[in-house]
């Protein structure tokens, strides 16, 4: 195989991984054939299977291809979190919700597309073994910054807490057109101005909160 056939199959590789991106953050995963991606893509039909098998395989390397992209921005956060031992909850929090909002509003790279996406693979619990998979390296990490500034929590409640606020920041910063800024157009016009900011107000008196549900 020559050096141009390679760079030639990586780039079908990644022109697929952009499109079907893009199509499952449009219309679910369960919404969109493989067909479909070919035809988007204008490439052979034969071309899923060959770079990535099959369409499930192809989700998890769309996965572990922003996982390494998010988890660049994010470790940059974590490794000065980690380095001072007076971090504060919302400079956790902000590791945590600012990596994301930067990928969505990066369109030159597609970005924009993934957090639907990842919202699309929360949808269907099949592919969840795939997401976490993905990230769990960054998860892990940002899991052991959440605990030291949150003692007061139960384990079992930081957890919760964590995959309320996962699934909030994806559906939120993904869904510009979804039902949280509809709402907002017509209640609050403009209240979804720097939303990156006000989740992390949001999810920091979440996790402030004690875990003692006693009134």
């Amino acid at each position: 195989m020559t050096a141009t056939t390679t760079e030639i199959g990586k780039t079908t590789r990644i022109r697929l991984m952009q499109v079907a991106e893009k199509l499952f953050a449009e219309r679910g995963i369960d919404g969109v054939s493989i067909r479909d991606i070919t035809n988007e893509a204008d490439v052979s039909s034969a071309s899923i299977h060959y770079h990535f098998g099959s369409k499930a395989e192809l989700v998890a390397a769309i996965l572990d291809w922003r996982a390494a992209e998010v988890g660049a921005r994010r470790a940059t956060w974590l490794d000065q979190i980690e380095s001072n031992p007076g971090a504060s909850l919302r400079q956790v929090l902000e590791a945590f919700v600012i990596p994301t909002a930067e990928m969505a509003a990066d369109t030159e790279g597609g970005g924009q597309f993934h957090i639907g996406f990842l919202a699309a693979v929360l949808a269907n619990p099949a592919h969840m073994p795939l997401m976490i998979a993905a990230f769990e390296p960054y998860t892990h990490r940002f899991e052991i910054a959440l605990a030291r500034v949150t003692p007061h929590l139960d384990p079992n409640v930081r957890e919760l807490r964590l995959a309320l606020a996962k699934d909030m920041v994806n559906r939120v910063i993904g869904q510009p057109d979804g039902p949280v800024h509809a709402w907002l157009e017509i209640r609050a016009p403009g209240a979804d101005e720097e939303l990156p900011e006000r989740l992390i107000d949001f999810l920091t008196g979440a996790f402030s909160a004690s875990s003692d549900n006693k009134p």
